[in-house]
């Protein structure tokens, strides 16, 4: 390690490839960014409009402009390892430098795309307790250097934290143990082709449909005229067939959004692999973009599980692990999903982490009936009368079929009522719901940091409440129940909070 140290404690550059992924960064936001624009040109130059093109040409000076900053950002920046932290400096126009205390990295994770892999090198993300995004990223480090560097730091750290324990002020870095990596969960290629079939299909086909029409109205403002133009020829068959015309679209892109989802998850999650460290967990996955996630066993505070029915009729689960992070960040902290497992497996996750068997049977309090009422009125009566009814007499009775809202609301409700219920033992909270498939989510009770105890107005008439347990990666929500449990709950989650003495991140 003394190797590692004495390497970067001069200032050092990145490695040259980090010019290209530079490249590859501003490529990207460029056609992000100005994408209408530059279509814009090309159809400008079609119809003789000279002002679209002048707007493609201000889109090309900008972009060779940030072309030019971005090589620049290259040779500014710097990094160098100087009395337990890590400093950066960067900037062309503006300098910053920052300084990172080895006590605050939360956590380290490596990063291949394709690019990184065609060179052997990695990106390093380098995250702090409470930042939305990576407070550092070094786009390319040899990766020997980059694994020796993180080693080094984790290590470092964990002296530092030590030192404040009498307990373990004694432990050198001679003493400890090399960290032996075990896998526990892998995704076969037969196990990703199941995750993929029983991905969200719904979802990619709205993807599908927003791309074509965004498309659509870039190269034309009416989109109608369009499309007539093109059907044209074939008015009186869609006519007499509107039926099959329907159906058959609608296979179509049931098929091509099946593909997409197949293709994308296969290509996220390439030989994916969950193992268990000395202090936690490491998940490696991907193809083209080879990821590699550690989290801390100390910070997790969630643990859920979840299925839907084909997921259901494979046996699978989706899993998720969250650590710590801010609230206004939750989404962008490093994050373990799974997106298929099966039930021992969750088990096995479960109980490196939580010291819980998922598979014991504890008592389950159930949420009032009251609520199952309530859904009826605001989902699904409701919309029928303000909705479906004024369409049915002021614009087609064919909106009659809309009817058809209210027994598919009805059954939707029923089955999200009696699922929704949740588990207390003397040290975790099971949190239990779902509609079509399950979703459990699972939490320590002394990691709770607070508990807020909701009423709306209905709720105070019929003496019910909400309970929200904030944790420090996001809240769990427990509706309608009686207000002398809500406030049994609150009591019994707070006593075990302040009678602790663990740490809770």
């Amino acid at each position: 390690m003394e190797s590692i140290s004495s390497k970067y404690a001069s200032p050092t550059r990145q490695s040259r490839v980090a010019i290209g992924i530079i490249l590859i960064k501003f490529i990207r936001f460029t056609l992000r960014s100005f994408w209408p624009l530059v279509l814009s040109l090309f159809i400008g130059r079609k119809a003789g409009n000279s002002f679209e093109e002048v707007i493609g040409y201000v889109a090309l000076g900008i972009a060779a402009l940030n072309l030019l900053g971005s090589v620049l950002t290259y040779f500014r920046f710097y990094f160098h390892i100087e009395e337990g932290a890590f400093i950066i400096d960067k900037g062309v126009l503006k300098k910053t430098k920052t300084n990172i205390p080895f006590e605050r990295i939360q956590t380290i994770n490596l990063q291949q795309n394709l690019l990184h892999q065609m060179f052997g090198v990695v990106s390093l993300e380098i995250d702090t307790a409470g930042a939305k995004k990576s407070e550092l990223t070094i786009d390319a480090l040899r990766k020997e250097d980059a694994e020796a560097l993180r080693k080094y730091i984790l290590e470092e750290r964990e002296q530092l934290v030590d030192k404040t324990s009498q307990e373990s002020a004694q432990v050198t870095t001679a003493e400890r143990e090399e960290e032996v990596e075990e896998t526990i969960l892998s995704l076969s290629i037969t196990d990703l082709f199941k995750v993929g079939v029983s991905q969200n299909h719904l979802k990619s086909m709205a993807i599908l449909f927003a791309f074509v029409f965004s498309t659509l109205n870039e190269l034309t403002d009416d989109v109608e005229d369009l499309v007539r133009e093109q059907l044209s020829g074939f008015e009186e068959y869609v006519v007499t067939n509107s039926w099959i015309v329907f159906l058959g679209s609608v296979i179509i892109v049931a098929i091509i959004a099946f593909l997409y989802s197949l293709i994308n998850t296969v290509l996220k999650n390439f030989e994916l692999k969950l193992s268990t460290r000395k202090r936690g967990l490491k998940l490696v996955r991907g193809l083209f973009n080879r990821e590699e996630i550690s989290i801390n066993r100390s910070k997790v505070q969630t643990i859920s599980w979840s299925d839907n029915p084909l997921r259901k009729a494979f046996k699978m689960f989706t899993l998720e692990i969250e650590q710590a992070g801010s609230a206004q960040a939750d989404q962008l902290k490093a994050k373990i999903k799974i997106p298929g497992c099966y039930h021992q497996q969750v088990k096995h996750v479960v109980q490196m982490v939580f010291p819980f068997d998922i598979s014991s049977e504890h008592e389950k309090h159930r949420v009032s009936h009251l609520l199952r009422y309530r859904l009826w009125l605001t989902v699904s009566l409701l919309p029928a009368l303000v909705v479906i009814l004024p369409a049915y007499y002021f614009w087609n009775p064919n909106a009659l079929w809309l009817l058809l809202w209210i027994p598919t609301s009805l059954l939707a409700i029923e089955l999200y009522y009696r699922k929704r219920s949740f588990e207390l033992t003397a040290e975790m909270l099971r949190n239990n719901k779902g509609t079509f498939g399950n979703t459990h989510e699972i939490i320590q009770l002394y990691k709770v940091q607070a508990v807020i105890i909701k009423q709306s107005w209905y709720q105070r008439r019929k003496n019910l409440a909400t309970v929200e347990l904030s944790t420090a990666a996001g809240d769990i929500s427990i509706p309608f129940i009686a207000m002398e449990k809500a406030e049994a709950l609150e009591n019994y989650v707070l006593y075990k909070v302040e009678s602790s003495t663990e740490k809770w991140m």
